[in-house]
């Protein structure tokens, strides 16, 4: 019974459509073929991808320069620590070479320094 209701409006519809004949459409400005000698959408598509590519290169560009400059940052920071390691040896080895013993010994074995005696000392006023 319902399918039966449905198929009569439907066919009334279809009806009421081939009475009103085109009118419908009669108010709407329709094309029916595009016209091939216009070339206003094609330039818009040309300009739009265009766009597209350059915004698509931007991101890119940033977003390789960021990936650069991590690695620079990350080997500055492993030469920075390479520094800071050879600093430490160096400080260390500045004070070994600065020690009074090693002095004392280099004074006394290269050069033949010794200590003076109580004769040689000349108190000055």
């Amino acid at each position: 019974m319902a399918q039966t209701i449905i198929r009569r409006t439907a066919s009334a519809m279809a009806g009421a459509e081939k009475a009103r004949g085109a009118g419908a459409l009669r108010g709407q400005d329709v094309k029916s073929r595009r016209n091939l000698r216009d070339m206003g959408f094609f330039y818009s598509a040309v300009i739009f991808f265009a766009a597209l590519f350059v915004l698509i290169s931007v991101i890119l560009w940033t977003r390789l320069m960021v990936v650069n400059i991590g690695y620079d940052i990350s080997r500055t920071n492993a030469e920075r620590g390479r520094l800071i390691e050879r600093n430490k040896r160096l400080t260390l080895e500045l004070m070994a070479l600065k020690s009074p013993e090693r002095i004392e010994r280099i004074a006394a074995g290269r050069l033949g320094l010794v200590y003076p005696s109580g004769s040689q000392i000349i108190e000055v006023r």
